[in-house]
């Protein structure tokens, strides 16, 4: 298991320290088990993190699991492994999240059904790291077999099953709705069966829910994983995810639907900070070296569309190590996040700032008209860092040194631009709290092209303008 190192050391470039522990702390409240699965460039499986409830659910300690990832992923059912691998790699090769529902063998032969739920990252490395959550659902499983068994035992559960379980007519008409439908949703039963669904579904799902219907009456099979926005009496919109099911008549002809829907409110919002935190920074919130290439070649892919230029600013703290040493890495964590919102004033709206480091930050700036734009808005950044800081009744002194790269002039995409201002920004570093211009063009570019770009272009917008 990776051992969590401080937050602001050398160049975390995934911040995965910080990622498990937010995992660590949240997985005491949750039902079942969250995971961080890593697969290397080498094709081997090892995970980098399991939360304590791992034990209960499949009698392996945390530690034997960390120590070897087959004890747990050879107990998927050979009928599920291979599909489960499959759909993991798949999803991070399209950069989906994936759901995906399987069987479990347990050491004493007991059969457990599994709802996982995962959000995979691809590593510049090659290797590729999911991050997810699975759960029991055994006894959710069992009740659906129960719904194709008998109609007997399927009245016997839905009465007090916590999911809602619901009937629809061919033509989308609510036909039965359990009880819980009231308690979940606030409206009373007789205003409800009777009603098409799309009345109370939003009108931005009514459509895929429609396309769901038509494969389970083309294929005659269960279909699962459905998820819709349904209105709750109060007004507003509750998220679910729905299985349904064809039922048949004697003449074994397609004459209904039945479903199970659940509340995933709370599901979406853990993914939701799940999948931030796979792209941001725990510390500051800005995006981490993954996120902002990403935001990088999309802006460079429009640049060269409407033939604007863009910079890159490579920042890097002076004085900020002594610091962090003298006043401890808590206090050192405060510093970073107030860098960080005094380097957010500093720009305009469309521009971006990422935390790649320690005390390591880049800045896309999009459509620059000039290079003094470029030079402008990163001495202004220099500016408002040098102003002390008051941390716990402590003053502190930090600068910055900032090397600048342009596109389309030094680079055409984000590992080059980045590159070349990073070392710019070790020429700057020579003169703490300098700004410094790339200043070897590539092969083939005259050196006379940088002076033409900040002399030829057309009139720079002020500082001001510049953010």
């Amino acid at each position: 298991m990776q051992t969590p190192s401080d937050d602001n050391s050398s160049a975390p470039s995934m911040n995965v320290s910080d990622l498990l522990e937010h995992l660590r702390a949240v997985s005491p409240y949750l039902p079942g088990f969250i995971y961080q699965l890593c697969l290397t460039a080498e094709g081997k499986f090892h995970y980098t993190y399991t939360s304590p409830r791992l034990e209960k659910l499949f009698g392996l300690t945390q530690q034997q699991v960390a120590d070897d990832a087959n004890l747990l992923l050879k107990m998927i059912h050979p009928d599920d492994y291979q599909r489960v691998i499959n759909e993991s790699i798949e999803c991070a090769e399209t950069g989906r999240a994936w759901h995906s529902e399987f069987r479990m063998i347990l050491r004493t032969g007991r059969v457990m059904w599994i709802e996982a739920y995962d959000t995979p990252v691809k590593r510049s490395d090659g290797s590729i790291v999911w991050t997810g959550y699975g759960n029991d659902i055994t006894q959710r499983k069992n009740y659906e077999t129960a719904l194709n068994d008998s109609e007997t035992k399927f009245r016997a559960f839905v009465e007090n099953a916590n999911d809602i379980i619901y009937s629809l007519s061919l033509d989308g008409v609510l036909t039965y709705v359990s009880p819980n439908w009231s308690e979940i949703l606030g409206h009373s039963l007789s205003e409800v069966v009777g009603k098409p669904i799309e009345e109370f579904i939003h009108p931005d799902d009514v459509m895929a829910l429609k396309n769901f219907l038509q494969q389970v009456w083309h294929s005659h099979q269960k279909h699962s994983g459905i998820e819709y926005r349904i209105k709750h009496f109060n007004g507003h919109w509750c998220w679910h995810r729905s299985n349904i099911a064809p039922l048949f008549d004697k003449q074994h002809e397609l004459d209904s639907y039945t479903g199970i829907a659940r509340d995933i409110a709370e599901h979406k919002l853990m993914m939701q900070r799940m999948s931030h935190m796979a792209h941001h920074d725990t510390l500051t919130g800005l995006p981490n070296r993954a996120s902002f290439t990403q935001h990088l070649n999309q802006a460079i892919t429009l640049s060269e569309r409407q033939q604007q230029a863009l910079a890159v600013l490579f920042l890097d703290l002076d004085n900020f190590k002594p610091v962090n040493d003298k006043h401890g890495h808590a206090l050192g964590d405060l510093l970073l996040q107030q860098v960080a919102n005094r380097i957010r004033q500093c720009l305009r709206e469309a521009d971006i700032v990422g935390r790649i480091g320690g005390d390591e930050f880049v800045v896309l700036l999009q459509n620059i008209h000039h290079l003094a734009n470029a030079r402008q808005t990163a001495e202004k950044i220099c500016e408002c860092l040098c102003i002390p800081y008051e941390i716990d009744g402590k003053i502190l002194h930090v600068g910055v040194s900032i090397g600048i790269s342009l596109h389309p002039l030094h680079g055409s995409n984000a590992m080059q631009l980045v590159r070349y201002a990073d070392e710019a920004m070790y020429e700057a570093k020579k003169m703490p709290g300098h700004v410094q211009v790339f200043a070897s063009p590539p092969l083939g570019v005259s050196s006379s092209k940088q002076d033409d770009f900040s002399q030829d272009a057309p009139s720079a917008k002020t500082a001001d303008d510049q953010g």
